[in-house]
């Protein structure tokens, strides 16, 4: 037997080792991260200003900055993505201004 059979022999039984708890900080962060999506509505809106239309998410009384300037149908295209991505992930990593 050639000595890399016998490294891949033994690395094979090995198992890559993940932490057994996370920190009471990212405990909490988690979690208030998982109150705020799912107890507040949110709504992704599309608005024109002067011509031009621009998109945003909208959390209660926080929202995010304009994401634009956009086509009308570029900017309906990219509030079905949002939303879309929304509904699957929270809102969680989105950015409040």
């Amino acid at each position: 037997m050639s000595t890399t059979q016998q490294e891949l022999e033994t690395t094979n039984g090995l198992r890559p080792v993940a932490p057994a708890h996370c920190s009471k900080i990212v405990q909490f962060a988690r979690e208030v991260a998982g109150e705020a999506s799912d107890e507040t509505p949110t709504s992704v809106e599309i608005f024109s200003d002067s011509g031009h239309w621009y998109c945003r998410v909208r959390r209660g009384d926080e929202k995010t900055r304009p994401m634009g300037p956009y086509t009308k149908q570029q900017a309906e295209r990219i509030q079905e993505t949002r939303r879309t991505l929304i509904a699957k992930r929270g809102t969680a990593q989105i950015m409040f201004e």
